[in-house]
């Protein structure tokens, strides 16, 4: 079994189906773009099927706004102020 590389995360949108290779080719050179891939996959019907995404390398990762992990929250417990006063004792 060979590996095979995989980039994850940018799934590829279709464009459309064409009857020949130079339609399809001529899509995708309209809308390729600096920031887009294209590629065209031939159909078992024999169409043709332009896909489309933006490029992975260029397309930086996202943080996400989730919430706080634990470790983190039990690193801001001692930012706060004690829950009694040690004066009144």
């Amino acid at each position: 079994m060979t590996k095979t590389n995989i980039t994850e995360g940018h799934p590829w949108t279709d464009a459309g189906y064409f009857d020949t290779y130079e339609l399809a080719s001529a899509k995708a050179s309209k809308i390729k773009q600096d920031d887009l891939q294209t590629k065209i996959r031939r159909r078992a019907s024999g169409k043709f099927l332009v896909k489309y995404r933006k490029d992975p390398s260029l397309v930086t990762e996202e943080k996400k706004n989730g919430k706080k992990s634990r470790k983190s929250r039990k690193r801001d417990t001692d930012k706060r102020e004690p829950k009694f006063d040690a004066t009144s004792i």
